[in-house]
């Protein structure tokens, strides 16, 4: 039986990614692509914090105890059944027309290509597109476990359908605070599509405009702006967003 170290080797010898290992799972935060690859199995146990996509891959089965925060593509691979402890916080892409069998399609809905997972409300939240399980709760706050990561988190709402997370209860009441607050926008209206932003200006673009809070802040630079550039074009900013809280938001402030 291969050791966990054995197993994270030979991962990212046919990936080149690398996953950690903590308390018997696996872990990679981002969105992991192993699109035409030469990978044959994932590992169990193992959760991906963003989507994961094995198009064109060898893999002919899920394994146990999967957990994707984002969504799942196995188009155009072998996979005819999924497990029934299969997590996904997005959707289940498959090729249209394949036929795909689950014992356990209580909390399933079949489209035509596409599984839109329903979760089980009393275990996983999913708010401003972060998906977590959550731990423990009491009027409007939560503690949670965001997929893809190993430490508790934190989130708040003020009851009227408005969220904030934090690493602390304290933050997440601030960035609720900051959320709903009028935010001056009027710095930024002089920008067109090519007008540049350091890479701290585009950041803060993206919070002032959106309104996310510091959590969700984090997870798009840590997603999206990982190869840190010294500036960006808002054109730039408004493809990296693409799939981020706000998006839609960002992108009609300037179009």
């Amino acid at each position: 039986m291969e050791t966990y170290e054995e197993i994270i080797e030979n991962f990212k010898e046919a990936t080149e990614y690398v996953l950690s290992y903590d308390n018997g799972r696996y872990y990679y935060n981002f969105n992991l692509d192993v699109q035409d690859s030469q990978i044959t199995s994932l590992p169990d146990n193992l959760t991906v914090g963003g989507w994961l996509d094995l198009r064109d891959t060898q893999i002919t089965s899920l394994p146990d105890n999967l957990m994707v925060g984002g969504c799942l593509d196995l188009r155009d691979t072998q996979i005819t059944s999924l497990p029934d402890n299969l997590t996904v916080g997005g959707d289940i892409f498959f090729l249209r027309g394949k036929k795909i069998t689950c014992n356990n399609v209580t909390n399933k809905k079949f489209n035509v290509d596409t599984v839109e997972k329903i979760w089980d409300n009393s275990r996983f939240i999913k708010v401003d597109g972060i998906f977590a399980e959550k731990l423990k709760s009491r009027k409007h706050i939560w503690e949670v476990r965001v997929v893809g990561h190993k430490d508790s988190s934190f989130i708040v709402t003020d009851g009227f359908g408005r969220y904030a997370h934090g690493d602390t209860i304290q933050k997440a009441k601030e960035d609720l605070i900051y959320k709903i607050s009028n935010r001056d926008t009027s710095k930024y209206d002089h920008l067109d599509l090519d007008s540049e932003l350091s890479f701290e200006d585009a950041i803060a673009c993206y919070r002032t405009i959106t309104g996310a809070c510091e959590f969700g802040t984090k997870g798009f630079v840590e997603h999206r702006l990982k190869e840190k550039k010294s500036t960006y074009t808002v054109r730039e900013m408004i493809e990296l967003t693409k799939g981020e809280y706000g998006h839609d938001m960002f992108a009609e402030f300037f179009l």
